[in-house]
């Protein structure tokens, strides 16, 4: 079966959240112990650096490195590891400086209020781990599905 070029990101994206719970046990404790049924950001690997690491990698095996879609897929790429690395981890600060002064209001009126994230950005070996998951996942189903 051949698989379209353009899922195959998709699919490594889907692997890596999927792993989380192998890679950290706290991720998946978190995870139970949520309201809100979506995966939490941040943990070990970074799903959306294996995404774009995977997507650059289908881009440069199958339109070669020297064209503007590769360009392009280098440039989102580079996007989301800015984002992962430092915008996240700079919003995350806010909400762990939010959830601190949340405690100064009274218990029950903490209630009605959305559960505020501590730590939505990842940490460079997360990030490292995610783009090897990226490059090694797309490599192995390109090889395979030609």
């Amino acid at each position: 079966m051949i698989i379209p070029p353009f899922l195959i990101p998709i699919g490594v994206g889907i692997i890596a959240q999927l792993s989380k719970p192998i890679f950290n046990r706290k991720w998946w404790r978190d995870q139970i112990n949520r309201s809100d049924p979506l995966p939490q950001y941040g943990g070990m690997p970074s799903a959306h650096t294996a995404f774009a690491t995977s997507l650059a990698t289908i881009v440069g095996l199958t339109d070669g490195i020297y064209t503007a879609s590769f360009a392009v897929a280098v440039g989102v790429l580079i996007f989301i590891l800015d984002d992962a690395l430092r915008l996240r981890v700079f919003l995350g600060r806010f909400g762990v400086a939010i959830r601190r002064l949340l405690q100064l209001i009274p218990e029950e009126d903490r209630k009605s209020l959305p559960h505020i994230e501590g730590r939505i950005g990842h940490t460079a070996p997360e990030v490292l781990v995610g783009a090897i998951i990226g490059i090694i996942v797309t490599v192995l189903i390109w090889t395979v599905n030609q």
